[in-house]
C-alpha cells in the first residue's frame, strides 16, 4: 500500500487508531488482520479482540490467562492475536457448561490435620499440625502437587493466615499459661516468588478463649489488615468475661513486596462481651473494609482511603457465614419461628447504599438439626454449603448470581439454581471453604477437597 493511514496515525495519533480499530465488528476485524503483517501487530498491540469480547461479555475473569494457558507467561507480557482469544473464549465457555451443569474434578490432599487454609489465582496455602510442630504447605492449584514446605517456627500457634498473589501473611500466637497474661501475636508477611519472610510484626494483646474471635488476619488490595481484641485492664489483661474489651483493625498500606507504610489504627465499635461462637469476619477492596459483628449483628463499612466508618448495616440475624466482594456481601443465618427453624435465609446486600438486595429463603427437611448454610460467590454464581447436616448427606447448590441480585425478577430460590453438587457428609463450620472463578475448596476430616471446574487444557 503506498499510504497506510493506520500507520500514519499510530505515528503522531496513536489513541486514533485504536479508536478506530475498536469500533469494528468481528469480521472486520478479522479482514483487517489480513491485510499486512503491520496491521496485525497494531491489532495485537492494542489488543483489540480482547476488547471486542469483553465488549461481548465473554470473558468476564481477570485470571483467566493463567488457567487457560499452561504456559508462565502472563496476560500483560504476552500479545494476543484472534486465535488465542478464540482459544481462551473457548476455555471460558467450557468452564461455564461445567459450573452450570456441576461438572467437575474431584481430588484430594494433604494427610494432616488442616487448621487454616488460603488461595489466590495460582496457590493455594495449607497450615498443617503434624505432632507439635505446625508446616504451611503450598499446593500448585493446576496439577495439585505439594511444591514447598516451611514453618513460621516450634513455639507458634497459627491462628489466621490469608495470602493474594504477593503476599503470604500469617498470624501467630505465644502465651504464657497463666490467667489474665496478654499473648504475644507475631505477623509474619512473606514476598511469595522468594518464600522470605519481608515483614515481622509483634504485638501483645489479651489472652482469649476464642481464636476465631480475637485474631484475623486479611491481604489484598494493597492493605494488610489484622483484627484484635483488647481487654481494658491495665497493660491489655482481660480478667473477666464481663469486662468491656476494644475491638480494633490495624491497617498497613503495601506499596510493593519491599515498601510497608507505617500503621493505621481503627477503633471499632466496643465489645460488651467475648463470645467464642460469634466470629468477626472482614472482607475488603479498593473501595470498603466490611467488619461482620454479631452482637448485635451488624456490618461495619469503613472506607479504605479514609479509614473512616461510613455506613453500618443492620444484619437482621446473627451470621455464621458472611463474604464480601466487589461491592457485595452475602451473608446467611437460620430463621426461628416460634423457637422452631423452618429455613435459612441468604442475603445479598449492597455495600454502597446498605440495601438488601435479595433475600432468598432455604427451606430443608425437618430431620436436619442445623439449617445454616456457609456462603461464597464467583463472578457468575452463588454457592451455598451445608454446615452441619449430622453426617446426613448434603447438598451443593450452585445459583445464577445476576437472576438472585435482579431486583426486578419475582423468581423464586429454587428457579436461580442452575446446578446441585451431592455431599456425602457434613461440612466443618466458619467459613472453612473458598471458592472461585475455577475451584471450590473446602476441608473434611483431614483432607482438603478440590472440586475443579476448569476444564483440562
Amino acid at each position: 500500500m503506498e499510504s497506510d493511514i493506520l500507520s500514519s496515525l499510530k505515528g503522531g495519533y496513536p489513541h486514533l487508531t485504536e479508536k478506530i480499530l475498536n469500533l469494528l465488528d468481528a469480521r472486520s476485524l478479522a479482514n483487517a488482520e489480513l491485510v499486512c503483517r503491520q496491521w496485525r501487530s497494531f491489532i495485537a498491540d492494542g489488543r483489540c479482540w480482547k476488547k471486542y469480547l469483553l465488549s461481548k461479555k465473554v470473558t468476564s475473569i481477570p485470571n483467566i490467562f493463567s488457567w487457560a494457558e499452561y504456559s508462565g507467561d502472563s496476560e500483560s507480557e504476552r500479545h494476543h492475536n484472534k486465535q488465542d482469544w478464540m482459544k481462551i473464549h473457548n476455555f471460558y465457555q467450557k468452564l461455564e457448561d461445567n459450573w452450570r451443569s456441576a461438572s467437575c474434578r474431584q481430588q484430594k490432599i494433604v494427610d494432616h490435620q488442616v487448621k487454616y487454609f488460603s488461595m489466590n489465582t495460582k496457590k493455594i496455602f495449607t497450615a498443617n499440625y503434624m505432632g507439635s510442630h505446625c508446616v504451611l504447605q503450598t499446593w500448585n492449584r493446576k496439577s495439585l502437587h505439594c511444591e514447598r514446605n516451611f514453618t513460621d517456627g516450634d513455639k507458634l500457634k497459627i491462628v489466621s493466615m490469608d495470602c493474594d498473589d504477593d503476599f503470604l501473611v500469617t498470624m501467630s500466637i505465644a502465651w504464657f499459661n497463666r490467667p489474665g497474661i496478654p499473648c504475644v501475636s507475631t505477623i509474619l508477611v512473606r514476598e511469595l516468588q522468594s518464600g522470605e519472610v519481608i515483614k515481622r510484626i509483634m504485638g501483645n494483646y489479651s489472652r482469649s478463649c476464642g481464636y476465631e474471635t480475637s485474631f484475623k488476619i486479611c491481604v489484598g488490595h494493597g492493605l494488610l489488615i489484622s483484627h484484635q481484641v483488647v481487654g481494658e485492664q491495665p497493660n491489655g489483661r482481660l480478667i473477666l468475661q464481663e469486662d468491656v474489651l476494644k475491638s480494633r483493625l490495624d491497617l498497613w498500606r503495601m506499596a510493593n513486596v519491599r515498601e510497608i507504610e507505617a500503621k493505621s489504627t481503627v477503633c471499632l465499635v466496643p465489645i460488651s462481651k467475648l463470645n467464642v461462637l460469634y466470629p468477626v469476619r472482614i472482607g475488603h477492596d479498593e473501595n470498603y473494609i466490611v467488619v461482620h459483628r454479631s452482637d448485635p449483628p451488624r456490618f461495619e463499612i469503613i472506607s479504605t482511603s479514609s479509614l473512616n466508618l461510613t455506613r453500618t448495616i443492620d444484619a437482621f440475624d446473627y451470621c455464621p457465614s458472611v463474604h464480601y466482594k466487589d461491592g457485595l456481601i452475602v451473608s446467611s443465618s437460620d430463621h426461628m419461628d416460634t423457637h422452631t427453624r423452618t429455613c435459612c435465609i441468604i442475603r445479598i446486600w449492597d455495600a454502597e447504599t446498605g440495601l438488601c438486595l435479595r433475600e432468598i429463603q432455604e427451606p430443608e427437611p425437618e430431620r436436619y438439626s442445623n439449617l445454616n448454610h456457609l456462603v461464597g460467590f464467583t463472578t457468575n454464581y452463588l454457592i451455598t454449603v451445608p454446615a452441619d447436616l449430622s453426617m446426613l448427606k448434603g447438598v451443593i447448590k450452585i445459583q445464577d448470581l445476576s437472576v438472585a441480585i435482579d431486583l426486578h425478577s419475582n423468581q423464586t430460590s429454587a428457579s436461580t439454581v442452575v446446578a446441585t453438587l451431592e455431599l456425602d457428609w457434613s461440612n466443618s463450620w466458619f467459613d472453612r471453604f473458598i471458592v472461585d472463578d475455577f475451584q471450590l475448596v473446602y476441608f473434611h476430616d483431614q483432607e482438603l477437597v478440590v472440586h475443579s471446574f476448569a476444564p483440562e487444557v
